[in-house]
């Protein structure tokens, strides 16, 4: 249903306006460190990976640590951290061990001991 007196914008039309005017703001403002670390931990934002200076993604957008806080990179930039975050992902995956069988069998798992022969320097 449009206003009444502006037949051109509706009402949800004119919430969408605000709620990107509103993340404009939050785009374009450094963001102290204190409410980045409490998205992370309430799970609003999301980290790259487990290193220092892991560029975070949130509100549709990576987000750098800097000086005064942390700063949104601008489309282009998260464009391709978007991409570059796909192959980090998918490389750390490979790397990473996968889990432990259910039961573990002792005798297999067990590292002899290495003695040096005698007389070996």
């Amino acid at each position: 249903m449009a206003e009444p007196g502006n037949t051109a914008v509706t009402w949800a039309e004119r919430m969408e306006l605000l709620k990107d005017s509103a993340q404009q703001r939050v785009l374009n403002a450094p963001m102290p460190v204190a409410a980045m670390e409490q998205l992370l931990a309430d799970g609003k934002a999301d980290a790259l990976g487990r290193f220092e200076g892991s560029p975070v993604r949130y509100l549709d957008r990576w987000w750098r640590a800097d000086e005064p806080g942390w700063v949104a990179l601008d489309e282009a930039a998260s464009t391709q951290l978007d991409l570059h975050a796909e192959r980090y992902r998918a490389a750390a995956a490979a790397i990473a061990p996968e889990a432990a069988p259910a039961e573990v069998n002792p005798v297999l798992t067990e590292v002899p001991v290495v003695r040096p022969e005698a007389g070996a320097v």
